[in-house]
């Protein structure tokens, strides 16, 4: 059912995760035959991590490749600099999810090494293809790199894809889902809808999710069209978006989608099961069920993270689970009819007892290709010292909207007062929402380092689509979840 496709072209196993999944090709059927792409694992790896000594002189020349992002955009267009400095050529090879996955996975799986250095998403290329990315623990020691100025989710999520503290990819960006809501809303209606619900109706980071579609319910049936037409919208349609928002409700009620699995440490055993059919999966999916089907925005079922992001800006709901990286969105006057008002919170907490998950993650990291020349490898590693910097990170903040990865760049003064200030007022939007709050690991969630995660989310959001449109029961879907999991795994 959901391996209809023979794009392999040599590839061993694939996965395409995360965010802009079919923004730049909206190729449905490409990411199935993607996704059905299996083979053997990575490619066995091409060197044991001792970095080039001194004698070996750095290339003067490399090969980059990256998803087409913003921040890596603005890369490439100061990547100049790097050369005055170091005269190292970095050629950058800029392309869309999927193409990226491809193009790099061919590569590493064939150890042709046409690109040294390369963007590096855990989930389509770093779980599946991590021995292929050469071991950076020695490069660190040896240049004294402050590896530990990351913060810690992202050395656990997009570093390190082994139990023995293997560092394969250097954090370089994270897109981070959390709640953004209107504050002019509950200016005007928030002390009504707290009197009425007898619960604070304000978003805040002890609200539960049953209490949000309390709110929400309340907000569409007494909050005028000309103010607001519903309480909420989410990113519903028959796509990763659909998947990752309910991942994140899932985890949060205490549900998984594989047995021992939590959304908190993506480091898997090597025998794994499906999940889905504990009680908290179901009472997980027919919640998000009610949510998205009788309270949330009808056009809901129809938008992706993009949809759903342009929607909440042109003020068509109150309240809405987002990629943080909208913010810059959300403040623009030219693209948002919300600018001033716009607010971020935690999104709201479930019943798990054992766990709480109030964001989903979505980073990156930079590695070095293991099959390259070791003259390749001394050069490639000192444009990720550049690129991973400090001062770099905090320039693609500034200038595009990037999102750092590094303390660091936190506790600078200018950015530390724009975190504390509005979307709207602050000058560095993307830290106005509370993203260093979401990324603690009391927090957030991720998913897991499995080699197989594209083809297993799909059957999430191919059979919660159908769910969500009213064509398959919550518990009918959660088995279905199940059974599709346990074909593949």
């Amino acid at each position: 059912m959901y391996d209809d496709g023979k794009l392999c072209k040599d590839m061993s196993r694939k996965t395409v995760g995360r965010r802009r999944f079919l923004r730049a090709t909206g190729a449905a059927a490409t990411v199935t035959a993607l996704a059905g792409c299996s083979g053997g694992g990575g490619g066995g790896g091409g060197g044991d991590g001792t970095p080039p000594g001194d004698d070996v002189e750095a290339a003067d020349s490399i090969q980059f490749i990256t998803e087409s992002t913003a921040p890596s955009e603005a890369l490439q267009s100061i990547a100049g600099e790097f050369t005055e400095e170091t005269g190292i050529e970095v050629e950058f090879t800029l392309s869309p999810l999927l193409n990226y996955t491809e193009q790099l996975a061919n590569d590493l799986t064939s150890e042709s090494a046409n690109y040294d250095a390369a963007y590096v998403d855990p989930y389509n290329i770093g779980a599946p293809y991590y021995t292929d990315l050469e071991p950076l623990n020695g490069y660190i020691e040896q240049n004294d790199y402050d590896y530990e100025d990351h913060i810690e989710i992202h050395r656990v999520a997009c570093s390190e894809f082994e139990d023995d503290g293997t560092i394969r990819g250097i954090p370089y960006d994270c897109p981070t889902i959390l709640l953004a809501y209107r504050q002019d809303v509950f200016d005007e209606y928030g002390d009504q809808a707290t009197s009425d619900l007898g619960f604070e109706a304000e978003p805040n980071p002890d609200m539960t999710w049953s209490q949000y579609m309390e709110v929400a319910r309340w907000i569409t049936e007494n909050v005028p069209d000309d103010m607001v037409p519903y309480g909420t919208g989410h990113m519903a349609a028959q796509h990763q978006s659909l998947a990752n928002e309910f991942e994140m409700i899932q985890w949060s009620f205490g549900g998984t989608q594989l047995e021992g699995f939590d959304g908190k440490d993506p480091i898997l055993p090597d025998e794994v099961s499906a999940g889905f059919t504990d009680d908290a999966s179901m009472q997980a999916a027919e919640f998000y069920q009610e949510l998205v089907s009788e309270v949330a925005h009808p056009a809901s079922t129809t938008w992706d993270w993009g949809g759903v992001a342009q929607a909440f800006a042109n003020g068509e709901m109150a309240m809405s689970p987002q990629w943080h990286e909208n913010s810059g969105l959300f403040a623009d006057p030219e693209s948002s009819e919300i600018a001033d008002t716009v607010r971020w919170t935690l999104a709201p907490t479930g019943p798990a007892e054992n766990r709480n998950v109030q964001a989903h993650y979505g980073g990156s990291s930079i590695g070095i290709n293991a099959h390259t020349s070791p003259e390749k490898k001394k050069a490639a590693w000192q444009f990720i010292e550049w690129a991973t910097s400090e001062e770099i990170q905090y320039r693609l903040l500034s200038e595009v909207g990037g999102t750092p990865t590094r303390q660091s760049v936190y506790d600078r003064d200018d950015v530390q007062a724009a975190s504390e200030q509005t979307v709207g007022e602050s000058e560095y939007p993307n830290v106005a929402p509370p993203i260093v709050e979401g990324w603690k690991l009391d927090n957030i969630g991720q998913r897991p380092h499995h080699p197989d995660w594209l083809q297993l989310e799909q059957i999430i959001y191919t059979e919660g689509s159908a769910m969500v449109s009213g064509d398959q029961s919550a518990a009918d879907t959660m088995q279905a979840c199940a059974d599709g999991f346990s074909n593949i795994l």
